[in-house]
C-alpha cells in the first residue's frame, strides 16, 4: 500500500517547487503537514473502487476546470494588470514601438489595491471563542482562544491571511488552508497549521457550493505540476508510463503538459445516513455508537428514546492522484473540506458566479490616464525639436550645423544673410512650439476621478491629494467613505476566518487528545502554560504545584460546545500605544490629576524597566482606587460579593437589635443603682437623726442630773452660822470638801 497520506515522508521535509504568476504551481506539500486521521481508518481500496474514484475525481475537475474558466481568465489578466504588464492592448503597443513614439504606464492600480489591504493589516480580524450551551465552559473556551492563537503564531498565519486578502481584492478570491504539523521533529503531538496558499489558481472547489467560504463543498483540488523526472524519484517509474501512455480519448490533457504531471490532493465528501437519537438521560449522539449496556437498559425499560431521527455524518476522504493511480489515501478528521475560500465581489448571472476584486472595474480609466499621459508627454518631447524656418540659400555652406541643431546645442548658429527683391531677410526663425492641450490635462485630472469612483477609495497617502481647502473633519469623513465603499471586503474577511475558527474549534479536540503541556496566548499577547488533559471529569481545574509555584490551570477540551465569533480591530500592541499615547494627553491637560493615573501611564509604556515602576507608582496609590469596579468582575465573583453583602446587612440588622437590647438594660440598671443609692441616703438619714435624738436625749438626760446635782450643791454650799465648813458628798462615792468647791 502507498504511504500514509497524513503521515510526513521521511523526516518531513519537502522541497518547494519554483514558482511564477499564474502557472499551476502550488506552494508544495509544506512540511511536514499532514491531514490528521485515525490510522486505522485509511480506506482500504480494491481496483473497482479506485476507478470509481479516480472517474468522479476526472469528471469532477472537467466540471471544475469549465465551470471556473472565465473567472480564472479575468482574474489572470487582472493579476497581469495590476503588475502594469497588460494595460496597454498589444497591437497598439506594438505599433507604437514600431513607430518609436512613447508607450508609457503610469501604474495607479497598487496604490489602491494596498489602501484596502494594508487597511485589514492594520485591523486584523481576530477569533473568539465562546462557550454554547449550560455545557460549555467559560475558562475552556479561552483555552480555546489561546491554543487558536498559539497556532496563529506558530504557523506565521498573518502571512496566510494577507496572502488570501491580497488576492481577494485584486481579482476577487484568495484561498486558506487548514492542516496538522507535528511540534518538534523527534515528538508525536501535532498541532494545527494556517497554510499560505500562494497561488490560488491552483485549487480547484466544487462549482455548486454555494456558501462564500465554500463550507458546502462536496469536493475540491488541491493541484500540482510536477516535472516527469521528479515525479518518477517520488513515486517510480511504472505511475508515469500508465498516465502517458493510452490509447485515443485517454490522454487527459488537464492532467498532462509537456514533461509535466499534474498530481493532486482530492477531497470529496461522504454522507452516511445514520440514526440520530435523545435519550431519557440526557444522551445525545448516533445509535451505533450506544454500548451494550445502555442499549440493554432501553430494552428493560430503565432509559427511553425520547426522540430519534435520521440525519447525515459527514466524512471527508483524502487522495493524493494522478488521472490514472491514487498515489495515497487518508482520511480528514473534520467534517468539512479544510479549504477555507475569501470572495471579494460576487455576483450571480444566471446560475453562474462572477468574482471581481477592485482592478476589474477601473481598468478603462487607468488606459485612459496612461494615454494622456503618454500623449502630454509626446507634445512635451516635441517642443525642442520644432524645426527651423529659413529662407532659400541661407544656410549654404553650415547645413551640417542647421540639421544637428534640433539634437546638439551650438552656441553660435551662422547663417549666410540673403536678400530678396533688394531687401535683406530675417535670419532663420524657430517655428513656435505646439503647447499641451488643456484637454490633456482635463483628461488626466478625469481619469484620476474616474479611478477613484470606480474604486471607492479617496486615495489621499500623498500631501498633493489633499485639498488645502479641507479641514480634519473633512479628511475623516472622506476616509470614513472610502472605507464604507471597500467594507465589503473586510466583512467578506471575517466570513472566512469565521468558518476557519469554526474548523479548528472541531478540529482541537482532535488534535489535543493526549496530556500534554501546551502554551496558549492570552488577550494580552502574554504566554501562558497549561495542561491539557482529555481524559479529566472537570471541564477546567487548577493544580497545586507546591508552595512556592502559582497553581497551573488544567482544560479538558472535549467538554462543552463552543462557537466562533470573528472582530476587526486594531492589535493589542495598537491598543496600548494608543492608551498610553490619550493618558499622556490627559495628564498633559490635566497634571493635577495626574499622580492618580501615573501608575497606568507606566504600565502601557514599552521601555525597560516599566514593570517595576508600575509596582512602585501602584503602590502609592490610595486603597480606594484599587477597589475593582462590579462590571470588570466574573459573575461568580459577583455572586459570591452580593452573598457577603446580604449577610453583612443581617448582621448590621443584628447588631442593631442587641444595642437596642443593650442600651434598655443599662437604662433599667442605672434605675435600679439610682434606687439603691436614694434608699441607702434615706436610711442613712434615718439611721443619723435616729442616733442624734438618741444622742440629744442621753445628753439631756446627763445635762438635766448634772443640772440637778449642781443645784443640790449650790444648796449645799449656803453659809451657815459660825462659818464653820461642811463636807460634801461626790456622786461619785468620795468627798468633797467646801472649800474645794
Amino acid at each position: 500500500m502507498a504511504q500514509d497520506p497524513l503521515r510526513p515522508k521521511d523526516d518531513g521535509r519537502v522541497n518547494f517547487p519554483p514558482y511564477s504568476i499564474g502557472m499551476n504551481k502550488p506552494t508544495g506539500p509544506g512540511g511536514d503537514r499532514e491531514p490528521l486521521r485515525d490510522g486505522e481508518n485509511a480506506p482500504e481500496l480494491d481496483a473497482e473502487e479506485i476507478q470509481k474514484i479516480l472517474a468522479r475525481a476526472r469528471k469532477n475537475m472537467d466540471i471544475a476546470i469549465s465551470a471556473e474558466s472565465e473567472n480564472r481568465k479575468n482574474g489572470l489578466d487582472d493579476l497581469r494588470f495590476l503588475l502594469g504588464e497588460s494595460q496597454w492592448a498589444a497591437d497598439v503597443a506594438a505599433q507604437r514601438n514600431f513607430d518609436q513614439r512613447p508607450c508609457l504606464t503610469v501604474n495607479a492600480m497598487p496604490n489602491f489595491v494596498n489602501q484596502v489591504v494594508n487597511d485589514l493589516r492594520q485591523n486584523r480580524p481576530s477569533i473568539h471563542v465562546s462557550p454554547v450551551g449550560d455545557r460549555g465552559d467559560r475558562e475552556v473556551a479561552r483555552c480555546y482562544r489561546g491554543l487558536i492563537r498559539a497556532d496563529e503564531r506558530n504557523s506565521h498565519a498573518e502571512e496566510a491571511y494577507d496572502t488570501a486578502a491580497y488576492h481577494m481584492v485584486a481579482m476577487g478570491w484568495g484561498w486558506l488552508r487548514l492542516c496538522t504539523e507535528y511540534e518538534e521533529g523527534n515528538s508525536f503531538n501535532q498541532r494545527l497549521k494556517i497554510e499560505r496558499v500562494r497561488n490560488p489558481f491552483t485549487i480547484y472547489m466544487d462549482p455548486s457550493a454555494q456558501n462564500p467560504d465554500g463550507s458546502d463543498a462536496n469536493w475540491a483540488f488541491v493541484t500540482e505540476l510536477i516535472p516527469k523526472d521528479e515525479f518518477e524519484d517520488l513515486y517510480g517509474d511504472e505511475f508515469t508510463q500508465s498516465l502517458l501512455s493510452g490509447g485515443i480519448g485517454e490522454r487527459y490533457p488537464n492532467w498532462k503538459e509537456k514533461d509535466q504531471i499534474r498530481v493532486a490532493e482530492y477531497f470529496e465528501v461522504e454522507k452516511d445516513v445514520r440514526d440520530l437519537v435523545q435519550l431519557s438521560n440526557g444522551f445525545v449522539g448516533w445509535w451505533d455508537d450506544l454500548d451494550e449496556f445502555t442499549r440493554a437498559a432501553i430494552k428493560a425499560g430503565r432509559i427511553e428514546v425520547v426522540k430519534e431521527r435520521r440525519s447525515f455524518e459527514r466524512k471527508v476522504k483524502w487522495y493524493k492522484i494522478t488521472a490514472l493511480d491514487i498515489l495515497e489515501t487518508g482520511v480528514w478528521a473534520g467534517s468539512w473540506i479544510p479549504l477555507v475560500r475569501m470572495l471579494g465581489q460576487e455576483i450571480d448571472i444566471e446560475g453562474k458566479a462572477k468574482y471581481s476584486g477592485i482592478v476589474r472595474n477601473a481598468k478603462d480609466a487607468q488606459r485612459i490616464l496612461n494615454y494622456s499621459k503618454t500623449a502630454e508627454v509626446e507634445v512635451t518631447m516635441a517642443a525642442p525639436k520644432a524645426p527651423y524656418v529659413a529662407a532659400e540659400g541661407q544656410l549654404e555652406g553650415h547645413e551640417a550645423e542647421w540639421n544637428g541643431a534640433n539634437r546638439k546645442n551650438y552656441a553660435v548658429l551662422t547663417y549666410k544673410p540673403t536678400t530678396l527683391a533688394g531687401k535683406p531677410v530675417p535670419p532663420p526663425q524657430r517655428v513656435p512650439p505646439v503647447p499641451v492641450p488643456a484637454g490633456l490635462v482635463n483628461i488626466q485630472q478625469g481619469a484620476a476621478q474616474d479611478i477613484q469612483r470606480t474604486t471607492g477609495i479617496r486615495f489621499d497617502a500623498t500631501v498633493n491629494e489633499r485639498m488645502t481647502d479641507e479641514s480634519g473633519k473633512a479628511i475623516r469623513e472622506l476616509r470614513r467613505s472610502g472605507d464604507l465603499s471597500s467594507f465589503h471586503f473586510a466583512d467578506n474577511m471575517t466570513r472566512a476566518l469565521r468558518h476557519l475558527g469554526e474548523m479548528m474549534v472541531e478540529m482541537i479536540p482532535k488534535v489535543y487528545d493526549t496530556k500534554r503541556m501546551a502554551t496558549i496566548i492570552r488577550d494580552d499577547d502574554s504566554e501562558e502554560r497549561v495542561m491539557i488533559d482529555p481524559s479529566m471529569n472537570e471541564a477546567s481545574a487548577e493544580i497545586e504545584q507546591g508552595q512556592s509555584s502559582p497553581k497551573l490551570k488544567a482544560f479538558n477540551p472535549n467538554a462543552g460546545k463552543y462557537g466562533v465569533t470573528v472582530t476587526i480591530g486594531p492589535s493589542y500592541a495598537t491598543k496600548r500605544i494608543e492608551a498610553a499615547e490619550n493618558m499622556m494627553k490627559f495628564a498633559q491637560a490635566m497634571p493635577q490629576q495626574a499622580a492618580i493615573i501615573a501608575d497606568l501611564i507606566v504600565k502601557n509604556q514599552d521601555w525597560e524597566g516599566a514593570d517595576e515602576m508600575y509596582r512602585r507608582l501602584a503602590k502609592a496609590v490610595p486603597p480606594q482606587l484599587l477597589t475593582p469596579d462590579r462590571k470588570d468582575m466574573s459573575p461568580q465573583v459577583q455572586a459570591a460579593i452580593t452573598g457577603m453583602q446580604r449577610e453583612l446587612e443581617e448582621h448590621k440588622k443584628q447588631l442593631a437589635v442587641a444595642t437596642l437590647q443593650l442600651n434598655d438594660k443599662t437604662a433599667d440598671r442605672q434605675l435600679a443603682a439610682d434606687k439603691i443609692e436614694k434608699d441607702f441616703e434615706a436610711k442613712l438619714l434615718g439611721i443619723v437623726q435616729k442616733a442624734e435624738a438618741t444622742l440629744q436625749g442621753q445628753i439631756g438626760s446627763e445635762i438635766g442630773k448634772l443640772t440637778d446635782a449642781v443645784q443640790q450643791l449650790m444648796a449645799g454650799l449656803a453659809p451657815r452660822q459660825g462659818g464653820a465648813s461642811e463636807d460634801i458628798h461626790d456622786p461619785n462615792g468620795g468627798r468633797l470638801s467646801a472649800s474645794a468647791l
